[in-house]
């Protein structure tokens, strides 16, 4: 490993700073990580789709994350040590994954957030069996990584981005419409808007995905950095090269020097009970070394046939932790397969989804706020006739206003016409179009365009208000007859 050729500055650094320096990495190799991530997850997520379903689909491709992962670290351990990068040897890279790591790692490591930080054991120095636990026992031994708080990062910024798109899309969407339409209107969505949810959630998964391998790979080298030493070796190989040649210069006078000295010695020799009297002399004294007693229970050293042996008792607590696991374990695994059983018979997280059924019997009519002069509390009961009172009268706004609103009314408990108080006259005809017949819209058509000269035109309106009472009064009586007789 050349420590020479690392792209920055191994030292110590605290976990923040460590995320700090991945942030910078990854913005140097953006594209080619966010490019090799949807290489692998866009072919997998159409494969699983047209098989089964879309939504099975972002299924899988939530679950192999950590599949996926591998490549992105491959890369970056080449680009972290500035050698030749490669996309497509990145991605045979997957050829020499072993199956059991990875089996290990989409069951019972799938959630773990120390499985970025724990790759290179297994990728990276191919270690396996007891040194492999060995190595990762090391590698936690009095460190803090803040993987948890990293990946509890990374899950908060792929949910920020899916929600920032999907809503991106949603305002770019023609027709548009409002957040209450569109909530409402994502559990009843047709299959394109399922496949766009899906797509939109692959690509904010391989823009976090890059952020993720990066922070627990340089955290790994950092935690390498610490046990190995690697700033104080790269410091002297510094230095080494400083002073190449004056060292071979001292070097080669110390031996010509020696090389010339007679061969006889005349050191006298040690007498090696009298130093070995000094030492433990000096081990002695008081003052020289300190020394503090601490009481420590020697459970061990115990006679095992001795009454207050309880080590019968460890072992039965420990069976029973053990069976304890694997009863958990066997929960986790059957409650995944009912999940995916579950999915599979739904057909997808959206396809059956509904809301629950809205009774019309209690739901009261929705009146758009553009008719100020009418209020619920001095709403009369017969519409019509307060209508044609009011006209007669002379006040047409306010007639207009309760014609309207018997027939908006209307529109919304026989034909389900969805409407909202802050609805223009031209939303609300656009809404009253998309669901009533076309007798029912030229009569709206005359309605709207009566109170649009008589509201924001002051003008009295040109129409014959008995005549288009009569047409209204004909239309609804018409629907509820024929609901009456069905």
């Amino acid at each position: 490993m050349e420590l020479n050729r690392l792209s920055f500055n191994p030292r110590k650094r605290s976990a923040y700073e460590t995320f700090d320096l991945t942030v910078l990495l990854v913005k140097q190799h953006a594209v080619a990580l966010v490019s090799l991530y949807l290489m692998m997850a866009v072919p997998v997520f159409l494969i699983v789709s047209f098989l089964v379903n879309w939504g099975i689909g972002g299924f899988v491709v939530w679950w192999l994350k950590p599949v996926f992962e591998r490549p992105l670290l491959d890369y970056m351990s080449k680009a972290v040590f500035n050698q030749p990068v490669n996309i497509m040897s990145s991605l045979k890279s997957l050829k020499q994954l072993k199956i059991a790591d990875m089996l290990a790692h989409l069951t019972v490591f799938r959630l773990s957030p120390n499985r970025a930080f724990l790759a290179p054991v297994e990728q990276l120095e191919r270690l396996s069996g007891e040194r492999k636990t060995k190595r990762k026992q090391v590698l936690f031994a009095s460190t803090k990584p803040k993987q948890t708080l990293w990946m509890l990062f990374c899950v908060h910024f792929e949910f920020i981005l899916l929600m920032g798109i999907s809503a991106l899309t949603i305002a770019l969407v023609p027709h548009s419409f409002s957040a209450q339409e569109a909530m409402y209107q994502l559990f009843e969505a047709p299959i394109w808007v399922e496949i766009a949810f899906n797509f939109i959630y692959i690509i904010s998964i391989s823009l976090v995905a890059p952020l993720f391998v990066t922070g627990g790979f340089l955290a790994y080298l950092h935690r390498r950095v610490e046990l190995e030493g690697w700033d104080i070796e790269l410091a002297f190989k510094n230095i080494r090269t400083r002073l190449a040649g004056v060292v071979s210069a001292v070097t080669l006078f110390i031996l010509t020097t020696f090389t010339l000295q007679p061969s006889t010695s005349y050191a006298e020799q040690i007498d090696k009970q009298a130093v070995k009297e000094q030492v433990t002399a000096l081990y002695n004294e008081p003052n020289v070394i300190e020394t503090e007693t601490t009481w420590v229970p020697n459970i061990e050293a115990k006679d095992s046939s001795s009454e207050s042996d309880w080590s019968w008792l460890i072992d039965v607590f420990t069976a029973i932790g053990e069976v304890f696991g694997i009863f958990v374990w066997v929960l986790v695994g059957l409650l995944v397969i009912w999940l995916v059983y579950y999915l599979m018979q739904k057909r997808g997280f959206f396809a059956n989804l509904s809301l629950p059924e809205r009774t019309k019997v209690n739901e009261e009519p929705v009146i758009p706020t553009l008719f100020a002069e009418i209020k619920s509390k001095d709403l009369p009961t017969d519409l019509i006739a307060a209508a044609k009172q009011c006209f007669e009268q002379g006040e047409h706004r306010l007639a207009l206003a309760y014609l309207l609103h018997h027939a908006l009314s209307w529109a919304q408990q026989q034909h389900d016409v969805r409407l909202h108080r802050s609805m223009t006259e031209r939303e609300c005809k656009r809404a009253i179009d998309a669901r009533v017949p076309n007798q029912g819209q030229a009569i709206f058509a005359r309605l709207f365009s009566a109170w649009v000269t008589v509201a924001w035109g002051h003008k009295t309106p040109d129409i014959d208000f008995i005549e288009l009472t009569e047409q209204v009064t004909t239309m609804t009586a018409k629907t509820k007859e024929q609901a009456h007789e069905a």
